[in-house]
């Protein structure tokens, strides 16, 4: 199959390892150093669960360069999300699909309007992985898992038969009947979680450990399980199940956090108005109160404030 990594960083270029060591006809959109080095010594990814794997790829930072593609995967940051859907357009045959991995609940509908709802896969992605270095992917947490829908309707054999491609490939896939409801199933326990993290500026362990900040962060459950409620849809068995995840995590790898956090103190954008953000505006559509995430939002608006002033003195 021929396919097309838009935004090669930690979930695009862990899942562009995979399908490049399976023997497909990968392409990445990558750019600056990282860039570089995947032309120079390969894509590479460190990992105790699926083993260390080192490919060539076609590499390039000019979408036009992609090629057409059987399938586009589209794993940038929300905030470069409008660049990569154009990017996407560029690089899809007719006949294309296009999925979507981010996080928070927009990118499916926002790509939809960009190459029409006919060619767009709904994916949620459990894949804790990052760029080490240039050229490096690491796959942080030993389990991954892919969740795909289409974007409208329940599963279709076009579905059934990319899953069987993508497990080929070793990666964990399951195919699930609604992309609204996993969409949900996801945020319901990233969005609290990203920003109990981000706000406090800690690890699973210490939010766990310390009770006045997990009934805050219980708090948050509960806000994003009633928002979710009132656009549709009961999350709160499966949040039930997260939870209990997230406090095994604890337990296991107490210094994990949220990819937002390490992107403030990595100095990168960050997804708040898609995570935080987004039940904030969902809860004041449905007449949903959302104390908690509205204050925690503000919180992490002036930890990022405060770094960006930091970096402008020092520059």
């Amino acid at each position: 199959m021929k396919i097309a990594i838009v935004g090669a960083g930690g979930v695009g270029g862990f899942l562009g390892g995979l399908l490049a060591r399976a023997g497909h006809d990968v392409s990445v959109l990558a750019r600056g150093s990282h860039l570089a080095a995947i032309r120079t010594s390969g894509l590479q990814v460190r990992s105790s669960q699926v083993g260390d794997i080192t490919v060539r790829v076609r590499a390039t930072d000019d979408p036009a360069e992609l090629g057409r593609n059987d399938l586009v995967v589209v794993a940038v940051k929300m905030y470069d999300f409008p660049a990569a859907a154009r990017a996407t357009a560029a690089a899809i045959t007719p006949e294309g699909l296009a999925v979507t991995v981010q996080n928070g609940l927009d990118a499916p509908y926002d790509l939809a309007k960009v190459i029409g709802r006919e060619h767009v896969l709904t994916g949620t992605a459990g894949i804790e992985a990052t760029v080490l270095e240039p050229g490096v992917i690491g796959h942080l947490v030993a389990l991954h898992v892919l969740t795909l829908c289409e974007f409208e309707g329940p599963p279709t054999p076009r579905l059934a038969a990319l899953a069987d491609t993508l497990k080929g490939a070793g990666i964990n896939v399951s195919v699930g009947d609604s992309g609204f409801h996993a969409l949900w199933n996801k945020a319901a326990l990233l969005i609290p979680f990203a920003t109990a993290t981000t706000a406090a500026n800690c690890g699973v362990g210490a939010l766990v450990a310390t009770p006045e900040a997990y009934s805050l962060t219980t708090q948050l459950f509960d806000e994003v399980t009633a928002v979710a409620l009132a656009t549709g849809y009961d999350v709160s068995s499966s949040l039930q199940r997260s939870r209990a995840q997230l406090e095994g995590l604890a337990r296991q790898a107490p210094r994990f956090t949220s990819s937002m956090n390490r992107d403030v103190d990595n100095g990168k954008p960050i997804e708040l108005e898609w995570l935080t953000g987004k039940v904030i505006q969902l809860g004041d559509e449905h007449g949903v109160p959302v104390p908690a995430h509205r204050h925690l939002y503000a919180m992490i608006k002036a930890r990022v404030a405060e770094r960006d002033a930091a970096g402008k003195s020092t520059s």
